[in-house]
This record gives structure tokens, sequence and C-alpha cells, in this order.
């Protein structure tokens, strides 16, 4: 017996769409009944789904090491990078330093240094995962690793380098390891000064950093040399009673008298004085 031609017509825009497909030259995906498809991977955003993600296999050489420079390898660091970079924009720390970690050795099997900026970027952004979850050591760690491979793969007057030195001297200062960090806030500032000068506010900022953390370390000798230093030169453009000079003059006794010479704090104090009495007038 016959079905109805009313019974037809819910059949005729799925075979109409079958038909379709057929004649772009396309093959239709069914799914079985009861069982929803996987989403479909887009190389180009690995990221959003590693649920359903498998890396491809590595391939080793007869010493049993992972072969480097291979396709698969970058491909799985590059899915691991956007997967951990997806959840720190989610502030979801576990996540993402678990995966960003897993990017980072995948670009450590490679053993080359021609992904020196890929290298610096990953390690850069664990680097901030790590320290929102206090993990300062371990950060400091991968900075040095990070700048390593900066420093063999882009040359020691790279932009990635001196990024590395600046998280590495972070690092150091939380830790209390002053001397550690004044090494590379020294280092940065022999490089910007002569690159662009003692007036370029890399070079000031990096001044403040080395007087503050002397003082933190307690190494007031060298703190009040270049307090004294500054006056001098202050004084030596015209500038000797501005308001930048006598704040000089303040840090200057006070350091004095951490550093227990009160008769020269005193002194100190009395030049600051007599300076503020004389813009006064």
């Amino acid at each position: 017996m016959f079905r109805s031609h009313q019974s037809m017509i819910p059949l005729i825009p799925c075979l109409l769409a079958l038909t379709l497909a057929v004649s772009a030259g396309q093959t239709p995906t069914l799914a079985k009944p009861g069982k929803p498809a996987p989403p479909p991977q887009n190389p180009a955003s690995l990221g959003e789904n590693l649920m359903y993600y498998t890396p491809p296999p590595l391939q080793f050489d007869t010493a049993g090491k992972p072969i480097p420079n291979m396709p698969n390898l970058v491909y799985q660091a590059n899915a691991y990078f956007e997967a951990g970079q997806k959840a720190f924009y989610k502030n979801d720390m576990e996540f993402a330093e678990s995966y960003l970690k897993k990017s980072i050795e995948c670009r450590d099997k490679l053993n080359k240094v021609r992904e020196a900026k890929e290298y610096v970027t990953g390690v850069n952004l664990l680097g901030k995962v790590l320290r929102k979850r206090n993990k300062w050591e371990e950060a400091e760690k991968y900075y040095r690793q990070a700048l390593s491979m900066a420093t063999q793969g882009l040359g020691v007057d790279a932009y990635e380098v001196k990024e590395c030195q600046v998280n590495l001297a972070e690092c150091y200062e939380k830790q209390n390891k002053y001397k550690d960090a004044l090494i590379y806030y020294k280092t940065l500032l022999a490089t910007a000064e002569k690159k662009y000068g003692a007036d370029d506010p890399d070079v000031q900022d990096y001044n403040k950093k080395i007087l503050a953390l002397n003082i933190k370390g307690g190494n007031y000798e060298a703190a009040e040399g270049i307090l004294k230093q500054k006056i001098d030169f202050e004084e030596s453009q015209g500038r000797g009673s501005a308001a930048a000079t006598v704040q000089l003059w303040d840090q200057y006794a006070d350091v004095l008298k951490r550093a227990c010479k009160m008769e020269e704090a005193a002194a100190a104090e009395a030049k600051a004085k007599s300076l503020k009495e004389a813009s006064a007038q």
C-alpha cells in the first residue's frame, strides 16, 4: 500500500540538501543516532577545544630523541599556547599555567634558536601567570631560559633581551634578592645610556631603581655616591635651587642618617632648609 503524498513532504528539504551537497562535490557527514557529532577542529583555533584535540605523534631519531624542527611539534606548541592564552584572559590561571608549560616543553624539544621570538612570547605570558600565583622562583627560572634563548637567537641588542632582563630584575626584587636585581638594572642602564643618552626616560627610571635597591639592601655608601653625583650634576646645570634638587638633598640627608653619619646628615638637612627658605622669599 502506497503512502500518501502528504507523508513525503517532510523528506523533500532533506533530499534537496543532500542533492545540493553531492552536486557541489561535498561528502555529507551523518551523525550516528543518539550520539552527537564532535565539533569540527579548526587548526587556527585549536586552543578553544583542546578537550577534542589529540596532538600529532612525535617522531624520534635512532637515539630516541625527538626530531627537531618538526611541523607537528611546532603545531603542538602553538595549540598549547593558544589554549593557555585563552585561559589567562578568562582568569583561569591553573589551566593557563598547565598549557603554557606544555607549549614551552614543546619548544624546548625543538632544540633550536630560530623560534626565539615565540619562545620569549610564551615565557612572558607564563611568567605573568606564575607571578599572579606567587610562584616567583619558578618564574625566575623560565625568564632565565628565555634570556638565554633570546640572546642566542636574536642578539644582545634585541628588544626581547631587554624584556627578559626587566622581568628577571623584577622577580629578584620581589624576592628581596637585591644584589641580583641590581646586576640586571645596571646592565639595562648601561645599554640605555649608550643608545639614548643620560636624559632618556628609561635611564632615569633605571637610576631610580638602582638607588632604591641600594637603600633597601642597606648599601648606603653606594646610595650616597649616586645622590651626591646627582646633586653635583644639577648644580653644574644651574639647577641648584630647583625643587627637584632640594628633594635630592632631603634624600641625601636621610641616607646619611641611615648610615649613622649624623654630622653630615645635619649639614645636608641645613642645606635643604636654606634652599627651601630662599625659594619661599
